[in-house]
């Protein structure tokens, strides 16, 4: 679509370092021949702001392809996704940000029902990958909990592998950004592919995006498992959260998500 867009995706092929352009409709331009797709949203049921339906006409009016939805530790949302998707003009992919042992994160693609929660990595990754989903590393490099570091990265490979990693969220400096994609150089084989996704909780799906040869999820998940996507940040404009937003984000992540994980591991019910 963009003979500039293109060669930049040739020339990075797993991060872009300049932003996707928008037209003027607000949409992504992506690379001829190629979508760009969401991997990291939250909605209401954890702790977003918006619907799974607001993601979708988000996505949709930004020019996305593709908008998984990946709630802390539950994917009723994302099933529920799954069956409106269609009729809010988008594709969707089932997805699971989940909490592991030591209280790192590990997001689930492609999955079909919840991942148990507080289990070893090299665990949570088998247990995705046992019902046929993509395991990727989230968010690593952030200074906050939930976020890993190059060593921990480095004792999980001596005991898995991964299918991706995400290269770049909307929370990641520039600077810890440069040492990630340095990582990532020396350990792409046991890694997998380039991932960027925004971790959306404000109704801001589509500032970070996978960039992928297609415009389908199964085309996505083609790309995903043949390494062909690549990272990049956008030029898309969103509101910034309400004061409102930022306290019913810290109510649902502080109150109610420790209680529905108390739940869970007591009940086994992820609902």
């Amino acid at each position: 679509m963009n003979e500039d867009a293109q060669n930049q995706a040739m020339e990075n092929p797993s991060y872009r370092r300049d932003p996707l352009a928008v037209d003027g409709d607000g949409r992504v331009l992506a690379p001829a021949g190629h979508a760009a797709a969401e991997l990291h949203s939250h909605t209401r049921h954890s702790d977003g702001t918006r619907t799974v339906e607001d993601n979708f006409a988000l996505g949709r009016a930004r020019g996305l392809a593709v908008v998984a939805t990946t709630d802390h530790d539950m994917i009723d949302a994302a099933l529920h996704g799954a069956k409106v998707a269609a009729e809010r003009g988008i594709e969707t992919v089932v997805g699971q940000e989940i909490t592991t042992r030591r209280q790192h994160h590990i997001v689930g693609l492609y999955l079909r029902e919840a991942v148990p929660i507080f289990k070893s990595v090299p665990e949570t990754v088998a247990r995705i990958r046992d019902q046929g989903g993509l395991a990727i590393v989230a968010h690593p490099f952030l200074p906050y909990p939930g976020a890993t570091s190059a060593d921990r990265i480095r004792r999980w490979l001596d005991e898995t592998s991964f299918d991706g990693i995400e290269l770049d969220c909307q929370y990641l400096s520039a600077g810890r950004r440069e040492r990630l994609l340095e990582f990532y150089s020396h350990h792409a084989d046991p890694l997998g592919a380039a991932v960027g996704g925004t971790d959306a909780h404000f109704g801001d799906v589509g500032r970070v995006v996978t960039v992928f040869p297609g415009s389908t999820a199964t085309d996505l998940r083609r790309a995903l498992e043949s390494r062909t996507t690549t990272a990049a940040r956008t030029q898309v404009a969103y509101e910034h959260p309400s004061i409102r937003d930022r306290l019913q984000n810290q109510q649902r992540s502080l109150l109610y998500l420790p209680y529905y994980r108390l739940r869970a591991l007591l009940t086994g019910r992820y609902r």
